[in-house]
């Protein structure tokens, strides 16, 4: 191996050649992993325009007859073992709109008075699915209001001083999240309230908008390195990066990968920098920062970042996060002992919050655990419960104020029912959600304890 100072200016062609399938790969490793976070956001948009097509227009609100980008497609009911989004929340109900503001122009976001002053958050998200602006109690109140969603440049006149929020790319997204309580009949009334979250054009448009190019149904299982990078770079055409990524595209010969489809040698260097991305990613989601068996939230989630590995691994573990205004997210799969999570053989598990511990939160925010299997999805049981928190009815606090969770395929006798959570016979993974997290989440003073076994 020659010193790491030399170099041959004169190199002979087979050293050339190895060179470039070098670049070539590393090329190729750097644009798979800064293009991620705005494939998911293409994948779930091609995802968003197929469920209009094919489900009752009900699920929609505010505009009927009017389906696909621009209309809020709102989920009917809380999630389940059967939703394959991964790691759901199971305390709210979800809704989503896409809109392409270089072709819709402008549009008006309107939010109804929130008269029971619950938690709900409308994240406005780039193309990238880094967080432009939220719409909630926490930011905007609990009156109604109309903010003007715009595209970048955007140079018109909003009526009547409504509030601009400006895009930082044509594509953008709308994420909603409507808490729902426990008493009776709270789901009919946050299903009817939420008929007034609507979404309207400043200026009608003739004819529907054009989306058809939008629709990429084989993304979610293609293995196609060129499918990945063309799509990619289709939405890139569109959607710049941030100025954090700026970077790549100055480095990146994007034109040399597409370039070599067809030539074997420099296939075999793509395919091989787009197999050394995806180690990348699971080394991340392996060595991902943890506490006492907790994944922690880092600073940058949700925002645009210069970290292309770590963004792109999230984007991957949990698609579309809200960054650490909004809400702090932690996943675990350990005890305190650093032992894997296992219900097998009636292993019973307790998570105590001692008191002045508790997830701190706002007093509009609000925390929960959820149950999750192996698979990141909710786990089936004949209760129908994936997820509680201590405003469940019959919770009942530790004598000393503090908090304890209880987690075991079945109910031990002396625990109240509204602090357990069923588990499955096997492996699990719970998240802590903390929903408008104050500033000791946020400084990281904070921290979860971790499961005890039991028994």
């Amino acid at each position: 191996m020659r010193p790491f100072v030399s170099f041959d200016a004169d190199a002979p062609h087979d050293r050339v050649a190895e060179g470039r399938h070098a670049r070539l790969r590393t090329d190729a490793t750097l644009l798979w992993l800064a293009l991620a976070p705005g494939l998911a956001f293409v994948r779930q948009r091609s995802g968003f325009i197929q469920a209009w097509q094919a489900e009752d227009v009900d699920h929609g609100v505010g505009q009927p007859g009017r389906v696909g980008l621009g209309a809020w497609l709102m989920l009917p009911a809380l999630t389940t073992p059967e939703t394959t989004t991964v790691l759901p929340m199971n305390d709210a109900l979800y809704g989503a709109c896409h809109v392409e503001l270089d072709r819709q122009g402008p549009v008006i976001v309107h939010v109804p008075a929130d008269p029971d002053q619950r938690y709900y958050s409308v994240g406005i998200m780039d193309a990238h699915f880094a967080n432009v602006a939220h719409l909630g109690p926490k930011w905007t109140g609990c009156d109604e209001l109309e903010v003007l969603l715009v595209p970048p440049g955007w140079t018109g006149q909003a009526p009547g001083g409504m509030t601009v929020i400006e895009s930082p790319t044509p594509s953008a997204c709308l994420l909603g999240r409507f808490l729902v309580g426990y008493e009776d009949g709270d789901l009919e009334r946050v299903l009817g309230w939420r008929k007034g979250f609507t979404v309207r054009p400043l200026e009608e448009r003739q004819g529907a908008v054009h989306q058809d190019d939008l629709l990429h149904p084989d993304l979610a299982s293609t293995t196609d390195p060129w499918r990945y990078f063309s799509v990619g770079l289709d939405h890139l055409s569109r959607n710049r990066f941030p100025a954090e990524l700026a970077w790549v595209l100055d480095t990146v010969d994007a034109d040399a990968i597409i370039a070599v489809e067809h030539d074997e040698a420099g296939r075999r260097a793509v395919v091989d920098g787009t197999q050394a991305a995806q180690a990348i990613v699971d080394t991340v989601l392996t060595t991902w920062p943890t506490h006492d068996g907790w994944r922690l939230p880092q600073p940058w989630i949700g925002l645009p970042t210069a970290r292309i590995a770590e963004n792109a691994a999230l984007q991957l573990f949990q698609v579309g996060s809200n960054d650490l205004g909004e809400a702090a997210y932690f996943f675990g799969d350990l005890d305190d002992a650093g032992r894997q999570l296992d219900g097998a053989n009636g292993a019973v598990y307790k998570l105590r919050f001692h008191p002045g511990s508790l997830p701190p939160v706002d007093s509009n925010g609000f925390w929960s655990l959820t149950m999750y299997g192996p698979d990141n999805l909710l786990v089936p049981n004949p209760h129908h419960r994936y997820s509680t928190r201590v405003t469940r009815p019959g919770f009942v606090p530790d004598p000393d104020g503090g908090v304890t969770l209880w987690m075991s395929t079945e109910k031990p006798e002396e625990v109240h029912d509204a602090a357990w959570l069923p588990a499955p016979p096997g492996p699990f993974r719970l998240g802590l959600r903390l929903y408008y997290p104050q500033s000791a989440v946020l400084d990281g003073s904070w921290l979860p304890p971790a499961p005890h076994f039991e028994w």
